[in-house]
């Protein structure tokens, strides 16, 4: 098998936005590959996609052609070409020569490529003046709303934070397993207590971790730190009725029966059945009992579920610029129509809650967006809107009307989370 001609399927996939690139990488079939390759496809893929507006602008440089011109096939191969070149320390001319066969196998331009690859070695990113947009590969829309969001100096910070790799986080299944930190650096993993998420650690070698006997039997979950944050503000209580509306892929699920040791009744919904099994998969092999399944549209009221629950997560869907580091393809994508799209939904299955809300009921509305239109405009619209009373949250020793985790700050990936009760 040809590695090169893996990684263009691999970005084609993510191209023609077929699912995030941290889920088509994991699922894709590598075939008689083994490790070290399969590595290095990993590496090369987030790579280009990380830097694509900057991977382009080097092809617009020394092409006669306009990317929009180019063929496609053609064009994926300059794209990983110049990406092994630039970020991959590859010898150029072992680089070139791999592309040239490539294209002779698979295109009638190989002459081109060569061409195209031959002028573009001598590439110096040290002597350009880019812009951010290019410079940070995202796209104009969302560098708008960024800046709208956040003042010059913070947005710097964020644009170099896509680059960063989060933490690798787990949270111990306490219903399981007391002692899971000896036991897994007996195993010889590097693992560090979270500075502040009760019963989590993060894991400085992680390879190997989900194919450990503690793993398989459910006695942690991998699971980022702002995510385990949203269980703890929610505070369940037992004999609750709790809603985890939308709830895939489930370990928010299993935070909320871990804090009432399985004593509240939890409603786990996605309107994704397939994520409906393995919501129940997670909780089977974690332990916790009394979890019921649903599967409905959350932007679509449910009359039989009105004044029924205690306390409601509601993990909105969002545009998902808090896990760009994860999925970069998000900053290349991400658009302005995306983001009132998304607002509107949000607010649907927020108005919906509201009204499956207990008196004196609690709601959390959370998003990894770091936008302002899903978090504070929302966190506004609950409160003014649907007349929700905001209650203050406790963090590091402070009082905060929301918690909001920036991914240069605190090893997470981006987050927010704020708090509310059903007074009338």
């Amino acid at each position: 098998m040809n590695v090169r001609k893996e990684i263009i399927n691999i970005t084609n996939l993510i191209n023609n936005k077929s699912g995030y690139s941290s889920e088509i990488l994991k699922i894709h079939d590598y075939k008689d590959l083994d490790q070290r390759d399969i590595a290095y496809i990993k590496k090369c893929v987030y790579s280009e996609i990380e830097n694509r507006f900057l991977v382009d602008y080097v092809i617009d440089k020394y092409s006669d052609l306009k990317i929009d011109k180019l063929d496609k096939k053609v064009l994926e191969i300059l794209r990983m070409a110049i990406t092994e070149m630039i970020f991959m320390d590859n010898k150029n001319y072992a680089v070139i020569n791999e592309a040239v066969e490539l294209a002779k196998k698979e295109t009638k331009y190989s002459s081109y490529v060569n061409a195209v690859l031959r002028k573009a070695s001598d590439f110096d990113i040290t002597k350009e003046e880019l812009d951010d947009s290019i410079k940070y590969s995202v796209n104009r829309e969302l560098l708008e709303l960024l800046s709208k969001s956040y003042s010059h100096k913070t947005l710097k910070k964020l644009l170099k934070s896509f680059f960063y790799k989060s933490d690798f986080v787990i949270k111990q299944n306490t219903l399981k397993e007391n002692d899971l930190k000896s036991k897994l650096e007996d195993k010889g993993f590097e693992i560090k207590i979270h500075p502040f998420l009760k019963d989590s650690f993060i894991v400085e070698n992680p390879s190997g971790i989900i194919n450990t006997e503690e793993f398989k039997n459910g006695k942690f979950i991998i699971q980022d730190g702002a995510c385990s944050l949203c269980a703890e503000i929610l505070e369940p209580k037992s004999n609750s009725i709790v809603l985890d509306i939308c709830a895939a892929p489930g370990s928010k699920s299993c935070n909320i029966q871990e804090i009432t040791n399985s004593q509240s009744l939890l409603y786990c919904n996605d309107i994704n059945k397939s994520k409906i099994d393995r919501i129940k998969e997670n909780i089977e092999k974690c332990g916790f009992k009394n979890v019921q399944y649903l599967n409905f549209d959350a932007t679509v009221f449910d009359d039989s579920l009105v004044n029924k629950f205690d306390r409601i997560l509601v993990d909105a869907p969002c545009s998902a610029t808090g896990v760009i580091n994860k999925n970069p393809e998000i900053k290349l994508f991400r658009n302005k129509e995306d983001v009132k799209k998304l607002v509107k939904t949000q607010r649907e299955i927020l108005g919906n809650c509201y009204k499956y809300l207990k008196k004196d009921g609690i709601l959390v509305y959370s998003t990894c967006s770091l936008l302002k239109e899903e978090n504070e405009e929302n966190a506004e619209y609950i409160e003014d809107v649907l007349g929700l009373k905001r209650l203050d949250i406790d963090f590091y020793g402070e009082k905060n009307k929301y918690v909001k985790l920036m991914p240069f700050q605190k090893g997470t990936q981006g987050f927010f989370i704020s708090k509310f009760q059903k007074i009338h």
